[in-house]
This record gives structure tokens, C-alpha cells and sequence, in this order.
């Protein structure tokens, strides 16, 4: 056992009791395992001094070299999530020696026995942080969109200004991420998607009456597996598989026998979104399918095996989330384009589309519950995700559970229970050395700060932060950071002009049906809207003179890019092929990726057809690329790293540099700096566990 000289220390704003192994701020609590707590003390002992890995493996783990090889790597990961739990910035704590050890950066404070007052709330059963309400998220991803049936009324929205904290109770606890629980009819057993470190997501299956009880991995596949839901009978899960060029399959696997059976292909589904649902009787598997301009909702029938289309978005809208009801015949659906969100009840045996929530911001999740007749949904609500509660009968929307991150829900009927992930958000901003990959510049802080842009004129970064409460555009700048916008409505990710002070930002302002264009200038402070730019705009870039705004919009149900020139204020219609996002190459060509496509095409400016460049850029990355000194890099993602890849113009490919697996947050990640330089938006501790909260609660 480690000996310290003291009990009690101080850690930044952490406090460290070694009477009963707790970390603890304010009022929250966490208590350590025993070996990682040994290996705490072995850092304070230490403090701004390296702890090799060989010296932990001897004083902690008594000279298990196995076990310890396994255990430092495990306890370094402990701690700096518990320091994510408490608040706090884990970077600023513990520093990772590669291949070498650790260090605890702050110097630890002894504490007074007589005064420390130990906190009493731990956060396996906990209410809710206060801060919980301005922490938002986004991440995840960038995704979701609904609508409903047979109600004659728009919901209205009844605010919970003082919404009393609900008791929380922790269902998982493992390294990694665990996310889109699905409870098995019985209520006894729980399938959730696992990611661990350098691994792909696969489907596990908890006992949730029986705490000793081993998990069960569902298939041993090397595919990417997501969004699992039980039979009826609870005898068969069916999910969603990922091969490694990102095709989708539907798979129904029976649990007895282990039988595996592929349903159909062409499935999707976005970060962590549910995108399937299996119906109460049996006889239905509803799930996402895309389409060459939307997101569809499918069903299969088990009687005849048949494939059949449930919902039919417009062009540019995906239905991505899907829950049945209880009788089989309706179902809800999210529909969303981009941000913009609405939640739609279809039937099967009609025609009718009913619209019962709408006006959302990012819903990333959907559960009927049949028992009381609720929708539950989980929505922006002022720069953090609330789970809101839909009555059918009152036809309004109340604030059911805020926490920090919630992503996927889940409803137990049996034990009346709501189950959500969590996520440990800290996206951060930093600027890479394109010739070795180092860092030269980090902008980090306790909020989320994402998609930095850079200002060539000033060598300032502008980007995306909740440091205000809502989401805001801030730029960084030698006195700090300053706030550029303020509650002006739902801001998008800026693009930077390569010459000057000027940026353009997407806004959709209070009250606004689609999002604007705004000019800004940060040496001025000024910010304008464009006018003249008709259609619900999207994805801005710069051509590299400066003088044009590329963007994509939606005109007449048509999704394509355009091109803004600021000097005569005239509108170009570009092309079409549901382009998302473009940018401008040396030449007037624009390299371009279209909506729910993976891959960079290239579109010349002398009329000849347009090219597929790479196939190697996610869909969920479709703004991770940009084009600098006759070059186009652009992400890629395999199970052990995140790479920054470029071409070069005789069509060659080099890896430039590799961050860990799953470093770099999705969507537009990456941005070009000065000519040997790239801004990446970074993901920080990627983790997640499942929580759950009594319905009963708010009934």
C-alpha cells in the first residue's frame, strides 16, 4: 500500500480523501476502486514527476506484469473520467508520457482534518448538476428530424423553470461507450451497443436483475453493429451491421439457437440515433433506408417478406428515428433537415400523417410508452439536450429529466423506468503542424468549444462554444476569447474568408422558417444578413480570392451549391447532385460531398462530368476536408486511428499524421490554417454509460 503523509488533499478543485478512497467537488462524489485509488496516491506522492509504468506495475500491482500492463492503462482512464465527472478538464490534471507513463501536472494541497467538510451526494445515485443546464451537446454527432398522426391541434410547450431532480441510478460502468439501450420485454435484460478503445461498436446483452451476471456478446462479427431491438417474444434481437465500407445490413439473430439471418441492405442510421424498431405483435421491422435525396422509413414483414415504404420524406428530409405504438398500426417518426426537427404519427392502415411536435432543434432520440400513451423525446433546449415528455391526451410537451450529454433513450414497461446514455463531452480546438503533426496551439476550456475556423489577417480562430449557456460564435484572440454573437437564434459553423477579417456565419434567427446567411467582420465587429440569397442555406466556404461565398440551399425541394459574389451580390446556381458542402481548388473546380454519401467528388469549371476523388470520407465527416497548397486532405477513419490524408495533385496519397481512434469530433472537424498548418476540432475523453430514472416520477 501506498503511504502519503496526509489523508486529506486538494487537487485543483478536487478534493482527495484517502479515508474512503473519494474524489469529490461541491457535492459531488466518487469513489475509486481500491488499485486505481493506490495509483492516485502513487501520482501524489509524485506530483509533477513521471511515474513509469514499470515503477506502478511494481508498488501498485505488486509486480504483476500482466495484470499491471493492463492496470495502469485502466486506472489513468478512471481517473481522468472522474475528473470529466466532476467538472474539470482532465488534460489540466494528468499528462501521458507515450510508452513511458504518467504525471499529475497540479501539486496536491494537504488538507486541515478539523476543517474538510466531506461532501454527500455520490454520482452513482445523484441529482443532477446545477451546470448540467448550460453543458449542451452536439456532438455526437449532427443528425435528427420527426413528425406524428390523427391529432387535429399543434402541441404546445409547457416550461419547467425550476424542474425538481429526479434520482438517478447508474446501470453501466465500462471503459468505452455504451449507448442505444433496448430493454427486452420481460424488463429483465438490456441490449446496448459497446465501443472500446480500438474496437468497432458491437451488441452486448446485461442482466439487469442479477449484477454478477457476465455480458453476452450478441455476434462475433468484425463489423461495426448499432441500434439493437428485442422480438416480442423477446427471443431475437434484430440490429444494424456496418462492414469497413460502411454499407448497412439488417440482421435478425435468434438468441437460443444463434441463428443469424440477413434481412435487407441499404439500412442507415447516423452517431447514435435508433433507426429501427421491432412492432409489439410481431409482425413489422420498421428502419431507416436512404434514398438518393432522403431519408425514408421502411417495414419489413415477416409473414410475407416483403419490403415495403412507410414514410415519404421531401427531398433533403430523413426520418431517422422510428417507435411504434402499442397497437401495431401507428408509429412516430423524427423528420429533420439538418438541426431543424418535428416529430410525425403515420399509420399503416391509412394514409395519414399527423404532425404533433414541431419546431424542434436536434432530436437525437424517440420512445413511445405504451403503457401511459407518452412520447418521450430528447431535444435542444437552450444549448443543452433535455428529454422532453409528448401527451397524446393533452396534446402538450413538458420537461421530463435534464443531465449533462443525454443521448439514446429507452423505456422498460415492466419496471416503469426510462433508460438514457450519457455522454463525457469536452470537444476542444487544435491547430497541427502539417509537416509532423504536433501541436502548436490549443484553445481549450470547461465548456465545449468546436469547429474552429481560422483568420488568416490575424491569425485569430473563430469557432463554436456553449461557454454562455447556448451555442455562440466566439473568436480566440491574444486577451482571450470574445463572444460575437448573442441570442440572435440557431447558429451553424462559420467559414473564415483566406483574405482579411471577413466571415460568413448561418443563422436562423427567432421565429425564422429556414436559416440566413450573415456576413461578419471581426476587426469591425459588424454582422449583416446577406440579402438576395433565397432558399434554407447551409455550409458556407470562401473561394480562395476571397471574393465568392459558396454554400449549399434548398430551393424548391432541390438541394444544390451556389455561389454568392460579393462584389456584384449576384446569386450562381453551381450544380446540383444534393451537394452538401463545397470547397474551391487552385483552378475554379470545386471539390464537393452530397448528402448521406460517403466520399469527396470533384466538379470542373469547363463542363466536363463530374468525378468521385476518394470513397474514404465518411458521410457523418462530410465537411472534414479542405483544399491548401495543391493538395486535398481529408479524413480518415479506421479502428486504431484517425488519419489526416492527403492528395496531392498527380493523384497521389499520403497519410500526413494519425491521432488515436475516434480524436476528432464529425461533421466539419477540419480546417485549413496558414500553408503548413490544419485546425481540428478534437474530441476529448470518449465515453458514455447508461442511466435510468422512474417514470412514475412525472405521471
Amino acid at each position: 500500500m501506498i503511504s502519503l503523509p496526509h489523508q486529506k488533499y486538494l487537487i485543483g478543485q478536487c478534493s482527495v480523501n484517502c479515508h474512503d478512497m473519494t474524489i469529490s467537488k461541491d457535492e459531488n462524489v466518487v469513489t475509486l476502486p481500491a488499485k486505481v485509488f493506490e495509483f492516485l496516491k502513487l501520482l501524489i506522492l509524485h506530483a509533477n514527476q513521471t511515474v513509469t509504468k514499470d515503477v506502478a506495475i511494481e508498488q501498485v500491482w505488486l509486480g504483476n506484469v500482466e495484470v499491471g500492463k493492463r492496470g495502469t492503462g485502466n486506472a489513468i482512464w478512471q481517473l481522468r473520467k472522474t475528473v470529466s465527472e466532476l467538472g474539470e478538464e482532465p488534460e489540466h490534471y494528468f499528462k501521458t508520457i507515450t510508452k513511458i507513463g504518467y504525471q499529475l501536472l497540479l501539486t496536491p494541497e494537504a488538507i486541515d482534518e478539523e476543517s474538510y467538510q466531506p461532501a454527500a451526494v455520490t454520482v452513482d445515485s445523484y441529482p443532477p448538476r446545477a451546470h448540467a443546464i448550460f453543458k449542451p451537446v452536439i456532438a455526437l454527432l449532427s443528425l435528427m428530424l420527426f413528425t406524428s398522426l390523427g391529432y387535429m391541434f399543434h402541441s404546445f410547450y409547457l416550461p419547467s423553470s425550476q424542474l425538481e431532480a429526479l434520482t438517478v441510478e447508474r446501470i453501466t460502468n465500462f471503459e468505452g461507450v455504451e449507448e442505444q439501450a433496448a430493454i427486452s420485454p420481460d424488463g429483465r435484460f438490456m441490449a446496448f451497443q459497446w465501443r472500446r478503445e480500438l474496437k468497432k461498436a458491437q451488441i452486448y446483452i446485461k442482466d439487469l436483475t442479477d449484477k454478477s451476471a457476465p455480458l453476452r456478446q450478441v455476434s462475433m462479427s468484425e463489423d461495426k453493429e448499432t441500434s439493437p431491438t428485442w422480438s416480442p417474444d423477446g427471443q431475437a434481437l434484430a440490429y444494424f451491421s456496418f462492414n469497413a465500407s460502411g454499407q448497412c445490413e439488417l440482421h435478425v439473430r435468434e438468441l437460443i439457437t444463434n441463428q443469424d439471418r440477413l434481412i435487407d441492405t441499404g439500412c442507415t442510421s447516423s452517431g447514435y440515433v435508433h433507426s429501427l424498431d421491432w412492432s409489439p405483435d410481431g409482425k413489422f421491422l420498421a428502419y431507416a433506408k436512404a434514398g438518393e435525396a432522403s431519408v425514408a422509413i421502411y417495414a419489413y414483414s415477416f409473414a410475407s417478406s416483403e419490403i415495403s415504404q412507410l414514410s415519404y420524406p421531401n427531398t433533403g428530409e430523413e426520418d431517422l428515428l422510428v417507435s411504434w405504438s402499442a397497437n401495431s398500426d401507428e408509429f412516430a417518426v423524427v423528420r429533420s433537415v439538418a438541426m431543424d426537427a418535428s416529430i410525425i404519427v403515420l399509420s399503416r392502415s391509412n394514409d395519414s400523417v399527423v404532425k404533433v411536435v414541431e419546431s424542434e432543434t436536434m432530436v437525437i432520440s424517440l420512445e413511445w410508452e405504451h403503457d401511459a400513451n407518452m412520447l418521450y423525446f430528447n431535444a435542444l433546449r437552450d444549448g443543452a439536450f433535455v428529454i422532453e415528455q409528448y401527451s397524446f391526451e393533452s396534446q402538450s410537451i413538458t420537461d421530463f429529466h435534464r443531465d449533462d450529454t443525454i443521448s439514446s433513450l429507452a423505456i422498460n414497461e415492466k419496471n416503469n423506468r426510462l433508460y438514457y446514455s450519457r455522454h463525457l463531452s469536452q470537444e476542444h480546438i487544435t491547430v497541427h503542424s502539417l509537416t509532423n503533426g504536433q501541436v502548436k496551439h490549443r484553445l481549450a476550456s470547461s465548456s465545449r468549444d468546436m469547429f474552429g475556423q481560422f483568420i488568416a489577417s490575424s491569425q485569430e480562430v473563430l469557432f463554436l462554444s456553449n461557454r454562455s449557456g447556448g451555442w455562440e460564435l466566439w473568436v480566440n484572440q491574444d486577451a482571450g476569447s470574445k463572444q460575437l454573437t448573442q441570442q440572435m437564434g440557431i447558429v451553424g459553423i462559420p467559414a473564415a474568408s483566406p483574405i482579411g477579417s471577413q466571415y460568413v456565419l448561418p443563422i436562423k434567427a427567432k421565429d425564422a422558417d429556414s436559416y440566413s446567411l450573415y456576413l461578419g467582420d471581426v476587426a469591425t465587429e459588424s454582422l449583416a444578413k446577406i440579402r438576395g440569397i433565397k432558399g434554407d442555406v447551409r455550409n458556407p466556404s470562401f473561394s480562395n480570392n476571397g471574393s465568392k461565398i459558396y454554400y449549399s440551399s434548398n430551393l424548391e425541394g432541390h438541394w444544390g451549391v451556389y455561389a454568392y459574389d460579393l462584389n456584384s451580390q449576384r446569386v450562381e446556381f453551381m450544380f446540383g447532385q444534393a451537394a452538401k458542402y463545397a470547397v474551391e481548388d487552385d483552378v475554379g473546380g470545386l471539390y464537393y460531398t452530397r448528402d448521406n454519401q460517403a466520399g469527396i467528388y470533384y466538379h470542373a469549371n469547363d463542363g466536363s462530368e463530374d468525378i468521385q476523388v476518394t470513397s474514404e470520407l465518411s458521410s457523418s465527416d462530410w465537411g472534414s476536408f479542405f483544399y491548401q497548397n495543391n493538395a486535398l486532405y481529408f479524413i480518415k477513419r479506421t479502428d486504431t486511428n484517425d488519419q489526416v490524408i492527403a492528395i496531392t495533385a498527380d493523384g497521389q496519397q499520403h497519410t500526413v499524421f494519425s491521432l488515436p481512434a475516434v480524436s476528432i469530433r464529425g461533421q466539419r472537424a477540419l480546417a485549413k490554417a496558414d500553408d503548413e498548418s490544419v485546425v481540428i476540432s478534437m474530441l476529448g475523453i470518449n465515453d458514455a454509460d447508461i442511466y435510468s430514472v422512474s417514470l412514475a416520477a412525472r405521471h
